[in-house]
């Protein structure tokens, strides 16, 4: 499992915390897990749902501040990260197995680690 490094830090306060949060969102799986409690997947989910809102609204407008490049490649990913949380919320609304929530969830949490380590990655030089 990867963990937070300062090797991510955009040197964006607000971004890097953001960041941070998806790092931690194993922890609450793992207690979601351990409880049985479908409230906490949902919280996970509502936790994505305003994370893929707010976070990328404000990314998006940094990037645009700082007038970067890699602008609508970064949009793009985004809007595949949104349809990856569109997917879960479908998949709760539906009563699917919780198994196979939790599964999705894991993957969406991936997903994003991987964005920051890959593709944020790129954001660094900008705070400067």
């Amino acid at each position: 499992m990867s963990q937070w490094s300062e090797q991510y830090e955009m040197g964006h306060d607000v971004l890097d915390n953001h960041h941070r949060e998806i790092f931690g969102l194993v922890t609450l799986l793992d207690q979601a897990i351990l409880t049985n409690d479908p409230n906490a997947l949902d919280e996970i989910i509502q936790f994505f749902e305003a994370y893929s809102r707010d976070h990328f609204q404000e990314e998006e407008a940094f990037m645009i501040q700082k007038n970067y490049d890699g602008l609508q490649h970064h949009q793009n990913e985004h809007q595949k990260l949104i349809l990856l949380v569109t997917h879960l919320r479908f998949l709760y609304k539906n009563n699917h197995p919780a198994s196979h929530i939790i599964f999705e969830i894991r993957k969406l949490i991936d997903s994003l680690i991987n964005h920051i380590q890959t593709v944020d990655i790129g954001l660094i030089n900008l705070s400067e």
